[in-house]
């Protein structure tokens, strides 16, 4: 099965140096885990060093108006729709090295299998932008703008860290923020499109599988949530005269959590990652609390009852504690169903190679449930060690990756010659 040593010459040894090197792009290079947030310095910085890389390797590279990197291999046919492959290179605060990277490089080691012209097909890799919430609070942001799921409202509504929506800093950036359709890929652009992710999850190692065949992804419903209380002297005030924030927030994020055990039963699951206490000092009662709700699963019912249990905390809240409550919402997304004929040739490719596999749903959301909308998409999973990801101790080992990549690259090899 491995192609490594072709007239390209790009083995399984450079794509293990290029996952180091890739690590070096990173926020405070002496801090814990790595940091490379969405348009930040180091994103660019890791952008620019890929699509230089490729341009050397002789793939046809560019990129389009919101930086989203596309590089090329022709085929035989350049008239007939490419296969595509690709991932995301921005990770979360001190995240992991693998999450959405080696996808990427992956996808670059795959292309590097092949001669130009050797494939009837173009064969193309796409490095999307913004995958993950932790700037903007919207996942997914470029491929979204590829296939024409922009929602301008929402996203100037929301601010990251610094006060400045997505528009603003595409504008800082030089990129283009106006108008972004022309950013938008036509319908035809691909005949396929497999996505190569880490699992995130502890399913393969559980059951001892080298790899996961995704044919369906679960989706985020996302509230921003504002607790106004009031401010006092936590020494001067009473208990029974308080208007805590903070004690409100804990008993809608402790119920939210229970609704979401209740509905484990479904795959649902809901969490609270962020939280902002104002004014944030010891002998200050909270007059304001704004946290972030994440709730997701691939079953609609199930998570709407997590909704619903979170509405009805937050009305509880207000009786109980005396303070006043906004929620927005910020994104609902339905759960994304896969193609069965690409995922029966990555099938077909394991049991050729005598590789252990399992078809199993991803509880992570991924660019490919956008690329789904437009083209038939599947997605092949890694293992995570002990299931770890979004943190610095994520890793997948070496074995795996190679037997990941090489099954990537005969997929789309295959799918390029149908």
């Amino acid at each position: 099965m491995t192609q490594q040593n072709t007239a390209n010459n790009y083995s399984i040894d450079d794509m293990k140096a290029l996952i180091e090197s890739m690590k070096i792009y990173k926020k405070d290079n002496s801090g814990k885990g790595i940091t490379r947030i969405a348009y930040g310095e180091e994103d660019e910085a890791a952008h620019l060093y890929l699509a230089s890389l490729m341009k050397e390797a002789g793939l046809e590279v560019y990129r389009d108006g919101i930086g989203t990197l596309y590089a090329r291999l022709p085929g035989k046919d350049r008239s007939l729709p490419a296969v595509g492959t690709g991932s995301h290179l921005d990770t979360v605060p001190q995240g992991g090295a693998y999450d959405g990277a080696l996808g990427v490089i992956a996808g670059f080691y795959a292309l590097m299998q092949y001669k130009p012209q050797q494939l009837n097909r173009d064969l193309e890799l796409v490095v999307f932008r913004a995958e993950e919430s932790s700037r903007f609070g919207f996942s997914c942001i470029g491929s979204k703008v590829l296939t024409g799921k922009i929602d301008r409202a929402r996203w100037e509504n929301n601010k990251d860290d610094d006060g400045n929506n997505y528009f603003e800093v595409l504008k800082s950036l030089g990129y283009q923020h106006d108008d972004l359709t022309s950013c938008l890929v036509k319908p035809d652009r691909y005949s396929a499109f497999v996505e190569l992710h880490i699992e995130q999850g502890k399913r393969l190692e559980n059951d001892k599988k080298t790899v996961g065949i995704v044919n369906g992804i679960a989706a985020p419903t996302r509230f921003s949530v504002t607790v106004n209380g009031h401010a006092d002297h936590s020494g001067a005030t009473p208990m029974y005269q308080r208007q805590d924030a903070l004690v409100a927030s804990a008993g809608i994020i402790t119920d939210l959590n229970h609704a979401a055990c209740t509905e484990a039963v479904y795959g649902t699951v809901g969490t609270v990652g962020k939280l902002n206490v104002v004014p944030n000092s010891m002998n200050v009662i909270p007059g304001q609390v704004k946290f972030s709700v994440d709730i997701r699963g691939i079953d609609t019912e199930s998570i709407q009852r997590v909704v619903e249990r979170l509405n009805n905390s937050v009305e509880k809240a207000v009786k109980d504690f005396g303070v006043s409550i906004d929620v927005q919402p910020v994104s609902a997304e339905s759960p994304v169903k896969l193609d069965d004929s690409i995922c029966q040739v990555i099938e077909s490719l394991c049991q050729k190679n005598e590789i252990s596999y399992m078809t199993m749903l991803s509880g992570a959301g991924h660019d490919s449930m956008n690329m789904a909308s437009l083209y038939p998409t599947a997605m092949i999973f890694t293992p995570s060690v002990a299931g770890i990801s979004h943190h610095p101790d994520e890793f997948t080992e070496f074995k795996d990756i190679a037997v990941a990549a090489d099954l990537l690259a005969e997929t789309l090899g295959t799918l390029a010659n149908q």
